[in-house]
C-alpha cells in the first residue's frame, strides 16, 4: 500500500478505500482527473484552526468585500477537505497548499501557536477581510517558507510586522495593506532583498514614517519583476530617487497621501508600462517633461494637489487609453489645450484649482464619454462652449470660480444626467 493509498484509507476508512482502488486498477486514465483526496494530518489542522473562530455574519461591508461568507461552513470532519471552500490541494500528494478565506466572517484572537502553521507545503494564504480582533501578528507566518501569495489586508492585525516576513524569498505577491500597523526599515529592506520574484507588494496604510527614501531606493532590485507597487498613505517623507518611476515592467504606481514625500518626474522612455499612476497629495513638483506621452498604455494618472506648474504639455494628449485625469490643485498655467480632445476615453476630466487662463476651448463633442468635470477656480473667460452640452453622460459639472460671463444657456437642460 503506498503512501497515497494509506492516506486515502485513513481518511475515509475501508469501503470507500476498496472502490477507489478497484477504479483506480481497473480505469486508470478515466481516474486520472480524480479530485485528490486530502491528507489526514493537513484536514486536522484546519479542523483545529476552524474552531478557533467564531463566524460574524453581520460584519460591515466594503467596497472590496460587499458581504462576508462563512466559507469554513463547507469544513467537515470525515470529508476530503480538498473540496472544502476556499482550500487546494497538490493533486499528487494531497497536501493543502492554498487557502483563501477571504470575506469569511471569521472572528477572533488569531492565536501565535495556531495549528495553521503547520502547513508546510502552503503556497498560498489569503485572510483579508476578516476580523482578527487587533491580535498582534504573529512570527509564525515567516515560517511559510514556501509561500508565494500572502494576502493579510484588512484582517484587524496589530503592532508591528514581524521581521520573520523577509525570510519569505519565493514571494510573488505580498498584500499587506490596511492594517494599521508599524514596518521596521531593516523589515522592508529585507523583504526587497531576498523577494527578488515579487511582482506586488500593497502596503497601504502601514506605518512608514521611519523608512528612509534611500531604503526605497533599493526597489530597483525588482526590476526584473515589479508590476504592482502601492504604498498609499504610509508616512513616507523625504525626496524619492525618481527611478521608481521607470522599473521596466512596473504597470501600477501608488504613492498618493505621502504629503511629505517630494520628487519629480523622470524622463520615460516609449518602453515605459504604466497604466495607473497616482502621486496625489504628495510633495512631488516641476514641471511635466515632453516625454510624459511615451506613457501610451496609462489609463489612470492623478496628480491632485501636487505642485507641478507649467503648462500643461502639448503631448499629453498622446495618451489616448486615458481614462482618469486629474491634475487638480497644482500649479499648471497657460490655456486648455485643446488637444485633449484626442482623449476620447475620458470619464473623469478635473483641471480645477490651477492658473488656466483664456477661454474653455471647444472640444467635448470628441469626449462623449465624460461624466465628471471640474474646472473650478481657475482664470478662465468666455462662455461655456457649445459642445459642453453634448455630453450625455456627464453627472458632476463644476465651472464656478472662474470669470466665465454670459446666462446660462438653455442647452443644459439636455445635460439630463447632471446631479442636482
Amino acid at each position: 500500500m503506498n503512501l497515497l493509498s494509506k492516506t486515502i484509507h485513513k481518511s475515509m476508512g475501508w469501503f470507500p478505500f476498496l472502490v477507489l482502488s478497484f477504479l483506480l486498477s481497473h480505469f486508470p486514465s478515466q481516474t486520472s482527473s480524480f479530485m485528490p483526496f486530502c491528507n489526514y494530518d493537513d484536514a486536522s489542522v484546519l479542523l483545529s484552526f476552524k474552531s478557533s473562530f467564531t463566524l460574524d455574519s453581520s460584519s460591515l461591508s466594503n467596497p472590496w468585500c460587499e458581504s462576508c461568507h462563512p466559507k469554513t461552513e463547507s469544513w467537515e470532519n470525515g470529508t476530503n477537505c480538498c473540496l472544502w471552500e476556499g482550500v487546494s490541494c497538490d493533486t499528487k500528494s494531497g497536501h493543502v497548499i492554498g487557502i483563501d478565506l477571504s470575506c469569511s466572517c471569521l472572528q477572533g484572537e488569531f492565536h501565535p501557536n495556531t495549528t495553521l502553521f503547520k502547513l508546510i507545503h502552503l503556497k498560498k494564504l489569503n485572510l483579508a477581510f476578516n476580523d482578527f480582533s487587533n491580535s498582534p501578528m504573529p512570527n509564525g507566518f515567516g515560517d511559510h517558507v514556501a509561500l508565494t501569495h500572502l494576502n493579510l489586508s484588512h484582517s484587524a492585525f496589530s503592532g508591528v510586522i514581524p521581521s520573520k516576513i523577509s525570510l519569505l524569498s519565493k514571494l510573488v505577491s505580498l498584500d499587506l495593506s490596511f492594517l494599521g500597523m508599524r514596518i521596521e526599515a531593516a523589515t522592508l529592506e529585507n523583504v526587497i532583498v531576498n523577494a527578488t520574484d515579487i511582482r506586488e507588494l500593497t502596503l497601504d496604510f502601514l506605518n512608514m514614517s521611519t523608512i528612509e527614501p534611500s531604503s526605497l531606493s533599493l526597489l530597483v532590485n525588482f526590476s526584473s519583476s515589479l508590476v504592482s507597487l502601492s504604498l498609499r498613505d504610509t508616512g513616507l517623507q523625504g525626496k524619492l530617487a525618481n527611478n521608481i518611476l521607470c522599473l521596466p515592467n512596473l504597470q501600477k504606481l501608488d504613492l498618493s497621501v505621502n504629503l511629505d514625500l517630494q520628487g519629480e518626474l523622470p524622463e520615460f522612455n516609449r518602453s515605459t508600462p504604466l497604466r495607473y499612476l497616482d502621486l496625489s497629495y504628495t510633495g512631488f513638483s516641476g514641471k511635466l517633461p515632453n516625454t510624459i506621452n511615451h506613457l501610451e498604455s496609462l489609463n489612470y494618472l492623478s496628480f491632485e494637489s501636487c505642485d507641478f506648474g507649467g503648462p500643461i504639455p502639448v503631448f499629453l494628449s498622446n495618451l489616448m487609453q486615458l481614462k482618469h485625469l486629474d491634475l487638480g490643485g497644482n500649479n499648471f498655467s497657460g490655456e486648455i489645450p485643446s488637444s485633449l480632445s484626442n482623449l476620447k476615453h475620458l470619464t473623469f476630466l478635473d483641471l480645477s484649482v490651477n492658473n488656466f487662463g483664456g477661454e474653455i476651448p471647444d472640444m467635448f463633442d470628441k469626449l462623449s464619454k465624460i461624466e465628471y468635470l471640474c474646472i473650478s477656480g481657475n482664470n478662465l473667460v468666455g462662455q461655456l462652449p457649445s459642445s459642453l452640452f453634448g455630453l450625455t453622460q456627464l453627472s458632476d459639472l463644476d465651472c464656478s470660480y472662474n470669470k466665465l460671463v454670459g446666462p446660462m444657456p438653455d442647452k443644459i437642460s439636455g445635460l439630463s444626467n447632471l446631479c442636482s
